[in-house]
């Protein structure tokens, strides 16, 4: 965890403590979220999250003592990128790329997502208010596409995640097990991608291969994409737990 951030989420959590206020931070990587939990503990303070959307991986933090920010007073806006799909599809890392090309610190915008807009392709981004009008005017292009950016003032209609929902059949409901099932790896192999620091566990790097999950954990391995776990359904006739996964971008 770094310290200074450490710091400044303890700042944020007293003072909307100290003064009742909603204190917000700028948008948090997903491996923060024990710390932000710990700040708001100490404080005595409540914490609410939210990316622009549901199931958002980059978030802010508000930290509170009564009610939390209604849906429109969050620090945010949601931006939209249209181009000609004609002349050129530009994917996330292109998007990411030229939004980063500004000079803008990472921790001024959350995630980008792909979407539509009047039945044509388009992303959002989610970004700090304080950028929001800088990216308009200055974001013109990614990859070979020219962009056209504006601020989306009705509700952003998101693309659903590309990938592949599989069940599976595993021995224990443990990291390296799952891991070799959904990536269709032997469990050795599993276990020395764990053991290498590739593997991440909700964001955060794991590296014990008998670790438990849950429902909702989400696994990604360097060279083999992002699993999450969407339900355990019990045993098989053979004894087997039987898990569901999304594989993200497929198989």
């Amino acid at each position: 965890m770094d310290g200074a951030l450490d710091k400044r989420l303890n700042e944020l959590a007293l003072r909307a403590q100290h003064t009742g206020k909603v204190c917000a931070t700028r948008f948090l990587e997903p491996s923060t979220l024990a710390a932000v939990n710990a700040a708001a503990c100490r404080a005595g303070v409540k914490v609410a999250l939210w990316g622009g959307y549901e199931g958002a991986e980059r978030c802010v933090a508000a930290f509170y003592t009564e009610d939390p920010p209604e849906a429109g007073d969050w620090p945010m806006a949601a931006l939209r990128l249209q181009w000609n799909g004609k002349f050129a599809n530009p994917g996330h890392r292109d998007l990411l790329g030229a939004v980063m090309g500004l000079g803008i610190e990472r921790e001024m915008t959350g995630d980008i997502t792909m979407g539509t807009y009047r039945d044509a392709p388009c992303a959002y981004l989610f970004a700090l208010e304080e950028v929001a009008d800088y990216i308009v005017a200055n974001l013109d292009s990614a990859g070979r596409a020219s962009l056209k950016v504006s601020v989306a003032t009705e509700a952003p209609q998101l693309s659903p995640p590309e990938g592949e929902s599989l069940r599976l059949t595993v021995q224990q409901q443990r990291l390296d097990a799952v891991l070799a099932a959904a990536c269709r790896l032997s469990r050795s192999e599993a276990q020395r991608l764990i053991a290498a620091g590739l593997v991440k566990l909700n964001h955060v790097p794991q590296m014990r291969p008998d670790a438990r999950l849950s429902e909702g954990d989400l696994i990604s391995a360097r060279g083999y994409g992002r699993v999450k776990v969407t339900a355990f359904q019990g045993e098989s006739r053979r004894g087997r737990q039987v898990v569901q996964v999304f594989c993200y971008g497929g198989k």
